[in-house]
């Protein structure tokens, strides 16, 4: 089995979050921990899919108005994906561009969680 792609993992990323928003009921920050969540065991074997979740989870947050501290802490330690191919690297450079936005504009609040950031360092450890 190949490695799946950055556009697969944005992909499943926005299919799991939309899913846990609608068939679960669950709020935004709730659907963005369960997405996290479901993601860890494919982001400790791929940095390609640990790089397209943490994006697109903290884009995601972002259009709320807000960001977990867990993502935020990521952002600046986020590896620069390199030699994706051609619909990858167009996909990344969009996200990254729209990430970049969304925390320039700093219209957001950072959700601080103690426990569960830590939580999220054990898991991704």
């Amino acid at each position: 089995m190949s490695e799946i792609s950055y556009l697969e993992a944005k992909e499943l990323t926005l299919e799991d979050y939309e899913d846990f928003i609608e068939n679960e009921g669950f709020n935004p920050n709730q659907a963005i921990a369960a997405t996290f969540e479901d993601s860890v065991l494919m982001m400790k074997k791929s940095n390609k899919v640990y790089v397209s979740v943490m994006i697109n989870l903290s884009i995601l947050s972002l259009k709320k108005n807000f960001i977990p501290d867990y993502l935020f802490e990521k952002q600046e330690s986020l590896p620069k994906l390199e030699d994706l191919n051609e619909e990858d690297q167009s996909n990344y450079d969009l996200d990254i561009n729209n990430l970049n936005q969304l925390l320039s504009n700093q219209n957001f609040e950072i959700e601080k969680d103690e426990e569960y950031r830590l939580r999220v360092n054990m898991l991704l450890s």
